[in-house]
């Protein structure tokens, strides 16, 4: 693939979707064990935003393969945003001691 100008419609929408489906795959994963694990709210939280990620990711990507480092790198950054939310919930400064 070149620079996508001599792509026709058809298959510039399946190239977005499939970095679409790559970019979200991760968050995916990680919606589900949690979802599997018992987190309810957590899980769903998890899901939204890997939603509206992968849809950045798709839409900022070049290529298949930048959409691949992105949604590794989206999943690793909503499971670490979780890790950072359960210590503040568990450390409250201002919560029962």
């Amino acid at each position: 693939m070149a620079d996508g100008l001599l792509l026709t419609r058809r298959e510039r929408v399946r190239l977005y979707w499939q970095k679409f489906a790559v970019g979200y795959g991760p968050s995916l994963l990680l919606g589900l064990i949690a979802l599997a694990v018992g987190a309810g709210s957590v899980a769903y939280v998890i899901l939204i935003l890997g939603l509206l990620l992968g849809f950045f990711v798709a839409s900022s990507a070049r290529k298949v393969r930048g959409a691949v480092i992105g949604g590794i790198a989206s999943g690793i950054i909503l499971f670490v945003l979780q890790l950072l939310i359960a210590w503040f919930v568990t450390h409250s400064w201002f919560g029962p001691q």
